[in-house]
């Protein structure tokens, strides 16, 4: 039910992301529940609207939270696949454009944080792991994060990368090995 630009749906499942999306047993979120905590990201990142100038601890702290407690649970990363354009605003979240005002706000860290954080749990996630490996935008963001990225998204960045990329498992096996 839209009010005021934003569906009151989103806010109702956010609430049912905090009581139950990380449960791996029992009750799990719904369809339609998943791909309203995705819409309410995307809004983040859709120009011409009010949300398109949120700063970086508004999109952290209203929208991407929730997504990435969604992410921990294997049955919300089925749905979450199923949702159209997540990969790109995952992308979008690491705030590589040096461009992007979002980059240098308070929060801005911590957002590209939690993002390759994100991509790195799903990379753990065998559908994940193909759409993501499948995704050449994704898997360029993950190797510029490396560069630029915080301490911590490096870290997740080279994790995610040790998932998604058969060249870079190989060459750690090899070094391993001998």
């Amino acid at each position: 039910f839209p009010f005021a630009g934003m569906s009151l749906g989103a806010y109702g499942a956010g609430a049912l992301v905090a009581l139950m999306g990380r449960n791996e047993g029992g009750k799990t979120l719904s369809r339609e529940a998943v791909t309203s905590i995705v819409a309410s990201l995307h809004k983040y990142f859709k120009a011409g609207t009010p949300f398109a100038e949120s700063s970086a601890k508004s999109v952290l702290g209203s929208g991407f939270s929730r997504v990435v407690t969604m992410a921990i649970s294997d049955a919300n990363k089925r749905l979450m696949l199923q949702c159209d354009g997540l990969i790109d605003t995952l992308v979008q979240c690491l705030l590589l454009d040096p461009g992007n005002k979002r980059r240098s706000q308070d929060g801005g860290d911590a957002l590209q944080e939690a993002a390759a954080g994100t991509l790195h749990e799903l990379s753990l996630f065998g559908p994940w792991t193909a759409a993501l490996k499948a995704h050449t935008s994704a898997m360029a963001a993950l190797r510029e994060l490396l560069d630029v990225g915080t301490k911590k998204a490096k870290e997740s960045a080279a994790a995610a990368l040790f998932e998604l990329d058969d060249e870079a498992r190989a060459a750690v096996s090899a070094v391993d090995d001998g």
